[in-house]
């Protein structure tokens, strides 16, 4: 198995373009939370901003809006439906952490999968909508990724066993890339190769986590890095972050917006 470690993110992290603008470095929206759920799309949404993308959108309930802007007022919000927006003006999506089930939730995950032709990245409730709904998961695709912890991805999979080789199967199956997060976390990809992160520590048990690695991974699809990289990139970066963290802090103490604030210090988005 391949490990994503200093000397293949080395070879794989493309520099920033000194002359860029903000639209150079891509536009994400974050579909996420839903009422008494909206920290998990605020989360996403700065880590999204927090990796080096231009612009964020965050849809999140408006119960939310009033947080978001007091912590982030540089990411933009919108409280209209899916389907009022113009989705090609977005280089990346992510849907999923805090949505809810809800028939709006539902026909959300549906529509991206039917019609966003972009990276799409697919967490938390919307993954186990996948398992709800199993016909979607003929939808998946390359441009998909799919970031499940091991609960997760055996709702979906209905399985009991190996998840290492549950996981590079899915990814097969599905021509789709698969984030396995576990410790370690594995990446899967529709090439066959299946990678090992060498990152991370086991401060990242805590709520939130999982949406800051949605927002990361999005941003670096708008960034331009093809999925498979954006993948294995994301994890690596996320788990750094923690590892610098825990650095002045103990790991229980840890949370997710420590992991978002010391992205910075990763240095390796530059």
């Amino acid at each position: 198995m391949n490990q994503i470690d200093a000397n293949w993110v080395a070879a794989h992290t493309k520099h920033r373009l000194i002359k860029g603008h903000k639209k150079t470095f891509g536009h994400v929206l974050v579909i996420a939370g839903s009422p008494g759920k909206v920290g998990s799309g605020i989360l996403s949404a700065r880590a999204a901003l927090h990796a080096g993308c231009g612009l964020v959108t965050a849809m999140i309930p408006s119960e939310g809006v009033s947080a978001l802007l007091a912590g982030s007022p540089e990411i933009m919000y919108t409280s209209a439906s899916l389907r009022e927006l113009d989705l090609s003006s977005f280089d990346a999506i992510a849907i999923g952490p805090g949505i809810g089930f809800s028939d709006e939730a539902v026909a959300n995950v549906r529509y991206l999968l039917e019609t966003y032709v972009g990276p799409l990245v697919i967490d938390a409730d919307a993954l186990s909508i996948l398992g709800l709904n199993p016909d979607l998961l003929n939808l998946l695709n390359e441009r998909h990724i799919l970031t499940p912890h091991i609960g997760e991805f055996a709702r979906i999979q209905k399985f009991s066993g190996n998840s290492e080789q549950q996981s590079f199967a899915f990814a097969h199956t599905h021509n789709t890339n698969l984030i396995l997060k576990s410790s370690p976390t594995l990446v899967s990809l529709p090439s066959g190769q299946q990678f090992v992160n060498t990152t991370g520590n086991d401060g990242m048990a805590t709520a939130g986590s999982g949406d800051v690695l949605t927002g990361i991974t999005a941003a670096l699809c708008a960034q331009g890095y093809v999925n498979a990289d954006a993948a294995c990139l994301a994890v690596y970066v996320h788990g750094l972050a923690a590892d610098i963290a825990i650095e002045t802090q103990s790991k229980s103490s840890l949370v997710a917006s420590d992991i978002i604030e010391n992205l910075g210090k990763t240095r390796l988005l530059d």
